[in-house]
């Protein structure tokens, strides 16, 4: 959607979100057309995800100067680029010349430290700085004027973080008081990064995504063989949130099930003695699960209203053996694909027009969490103060 939205059209967007901010004593799903509607998508690109902190991948990823992953963020091309003084930063993909995208979506090394457009030479240092344009005939081109716009960027929790916007608070403000709940797993000594692979586009709203992926409540029905044997749902609990933030967790339980169980015990952290997870959701894009083993998350970047790439990322200890690389990455492949399966099958049902979501159960309190952040970022309602589950 190019052309500016009517006030109408505003105000029937956000009506679909009229009930995002109900307590969780009273909290439904959200209306189906809120995961189809292209009015509230736009307002999502524009208010979401143009304008709040948005997750990308490990830094650690990209260490090396030259380094660079192109993609775009809901439409607008970005690089995360590694530059020659060990810099890392966020600059547009786009040539000030024409417009041209510039470097090829995806993970690579500058050539040179130069980043050059394939239309007219147009070139840039890493830093953004342009270089130079060829057979300007005597024209003099402003190098301030034209240097590419660079975007925030924070990195936290070892994560690449970055905000198209100037307005949005930092982001380690937003999120400082989850350090305290994490400091039982040494999060700096997740050093080694698991490849920086291409997404996968899931035909499914990124809601329908981050819902799924943060919510215990499915994974004894859609991963019955597969993580229900090692993180089971009975031993899922809330631990603390609201809009901004909200951690989870749950039990591992060790070596339950046979051999599949054996493996995803040790892969969980049940291995090294490792009883529990933790899990760390920060919308509007970041899902990550934390073990004594690892942290590992997904990442989802809309395309339209039933389309979303879903980035994987992972940082360990240590690199892992070639053998529980083969396996970790094997058992990861089959619960992923068990979730995009079951978003599609969600996606499919929002068409539906004679009927509605029903209510959300305790288990589904993060669920309620997200919506409230909804409700704060697209209707500017304030989040309401963090909640503790007791005994917490």
């Amino acid at each position: 959607m190019t052309a500016p939205m009517s006030t109408q059209d505003v105000e029937a967007a956000l009506e679909l979100l009229a009930t995002a901010a109900a307590p969780a004593e009273e909290a439904h799903a959200l209306p189906f057309a809120a995961y189809t509607d292209e009015r509230l998508f736009a307002l999502e690109v524009d208010r979401v995800f143009h304008g709040d902190w948005v997750a990308v991948c490990a830094e650690a990823a990209l260490a090396d100067p030259g380094d660079y992953l192109a993609l775009d963020i809901a439409g607008e091309p970005l690089a995360l680029v590694r530059g020659a003084d060990g810099q890392l930063r966020a600059l547009s993909n786009v040539c000030r010349h024409r417009g041209t995208l510039m470097l090829e979506p995806g993970v690579d090394c500058l050539e040179k430290g130069t980043i050059t457009c394939p239309y007219h030479a147009w070139s840039y240092s890493d830093g953004g700085a342009f270089r130079g344009a060829p057979y300007t005939h005597g024209l003099t081109i402003d190098s301030e004027e034209h240097s590419l716009p660079a975007f925030r960027i924070e990195v936290w929790m070892g994560v690449v973080f970055v905000c198209l916007s100037a307005d949005a608070p930092p982001l380690a403000e937003r999120l400082a008081d989850i350090a305290p709940h994490l400091a039982e797993f040494d999060m700096e000594s997740f050093a080694s990064p698991g490849a920086l692979a291409a997404p996968e586009v899931w035909e499914a709203n990124w809601k329908l995504i981050v819902e799924n992926g943060m919510e215990s409540y499915h994974l004894f029905k859609v991963h019955e063989k597969t993580l229900e044997k090692v993180t089971p749902t009975r031993g899922a609990y809330y631990i603390e949130g609201s809009a901004p933030w909200t951690l989870t967790g749950g039990e591992i339980v060790q070596g339950e099930g046979g051999l599949v169980g054996k493996l995803l015990g040790s892969l969980f952290g049940g291995g090294t003695g490792g009883d529990h997870y933790v899990l760390v959701s920060i919308p509007p894009s970041f899902v990550g699960v934390v073990t004594q083993d690892s942290w590992d998350w997904i990442i989802a970047h809309p395309v339209s209203p039933a389309s979303t790439r879903v980035f994987q990322g992972t940082l360990m200890r240590s690199a892992p053996d070639q053998l529980t690389e083969a396996i970790s990455d094997g058992y990861a492949t089959a619960f992923l694909e068990e979730d995009r399966a079951i978003c599609e099958r969600a996606q499919a049902g929002m068409a539906a027009k004679f009927s509605r979501g029903g209510r959300l159960v305790p288990l589904e309190r993060v669920v309620v969490d997200f919506h409230h952040y909804l409700a704060w970022r697209l209707l500017g309602q304030s989040p309401l103060p963090r909640h503790v589950e007791a005994g917490e």
